[in-house]
């Protein structure tokens, strides 16, 4: 028997086989809007995503024909500038059967070679200078000095304010049976910076106040003679410079060792000023070291043991990596 039989008159709970009861409107309205929204920002979504895949494969495709393009493009480029060094070889040929001099490039005269002489003084002038990381030592050194002595002071200090302790407390008292713990204390550190710290920091910094007195003597020396040097050597490659490009303007051969490095003519364009500042290099270094081989830009190579972090090796690789830069004449 259910609860609606006891209580027939009670309307508590709703008859299973009566009417269900009406939904307020307001809310199935509302339930609709909602429902209508979702699918509306589904189906944005849905559009937005095959939208952004459309985007990012029309880009994708559009880099990757980009970079085809621009490949081809410097690969033609390429080709035209060995093509047009290939009709240069050609045209020396031929003025080579006319028997077209050939320019001496390293027939510099003694006043450039000179001049080559007092530029490369610079190294072995530099060399008698302390690099910065050679000073720093030194200096931490002198620093020491009144660092140890900044450390004796405070010990001092530290020694006194125990012994007035010690002095202004009466016998037994809190106070001066914390001094008398702290005087062994105080009493060995200050033994310690006289007996250690300090005699080595006085040691090690006049010691490192003579070597950077003798760098400062050597700089006042050799500094304006590396200026020169330096001076000297921004005027030995103007006047490399103008020499080579005085041979090519007259239409006269190069020698092989240069045209097999830099080809018969300059590249056209923005390489041409990377093309000259490597050739008057190489013949800087030639003119310098005293090479006279005729093929080979830069001499034989060096021997295996080389050590390439001094000058003149240091030079050479810089060149060569330049030479190689340039890429005249590759397949």
């Amino acid at each position: 028997m259910t609860y609606s039989e006891y209580y027939p008159d009670t309307d508590y709970y709703v008859d299973e086989d009566g009417p269900a009861t009406e939904q307020d409107p307001e809310l199935l309205a509302l339930s609709d809007t909602v429902g209508g929204m979702q699918e509306t920002v589904e189906d944005l979504e849905s559009r937005t995503s095959r939208d952004l895949t459309e985007l990012r494969e029309t880009v994708e495709t559009f880099t990757e024909t980009h970079a085809r393009h621009e490949s081809r493009l410097d690969h033609t480029a390429r080709q035209l500038e060995r093509l047009r060094q290939r009709l240069l070889v050609l045209e020396r040929a031929v003025r080579v059967s006319e028997k077209v001099p050939v320019v001496d490039l390293d027939d510099v005269g003694p006043e450039v070679r000179k001049l080559a002489a007092e530029a490369q003084r610079r190294h072995a002038l530099t060399a008698q200078l302390l690099t910065p990381s050679q000073r720093r030592p030194y200096e931490e050194d002198t620093e020491r000095l009144p660092q140890a002595r900044e450390a004796l002071a405070r010990s001092e200090e530290a020694l006194i304010g125990v012994l007035e302790a010690l002095a202004g407390s009466e016998r037994g008292g809190p106070g001066r049976a914390e001094a008398q713990e702290r005087l062994p204390e105080v009493i060995a550190r200050r033994r310690g910076v006289l007996d250690r710290q300090l005699p080595a920091a006085v040691q090690d910094a006049e010691a490192a106040h003579q070597v950077l007195a003798a760098d400062e003597v050597t700089r006042t020396r050799v500094l304006p003679q590396i200026e020169k040097s330096e001076r000297d050597w921004e005027e030995l490659h103007l006047r490399l410079r103008e020499r080579i490009t005085g041979a090519i303007g007259s239409s006269a051969l190069l020698p092989v060792w240069f045209t097999h490095a830099f080809g018969v003519a300059p590249p056209t364009g923005a390489a041409g000023d990377r093309w000259i500042r490597a050739a008057t290099s190489a013949l800087a270094y030639r003119v310098t070291h005293g090479v006279a081989d005729p093929a080979l830009p830069l001499g034989e190579p060096p021997a295996e043991d080389t050590d390439w972090t001094e000058p003149q090796w240091s030079w050479r690789a810089r060149i060569e990596h330049d030479i190689e830069e340039l890429d005249v004449g590759g397949d």
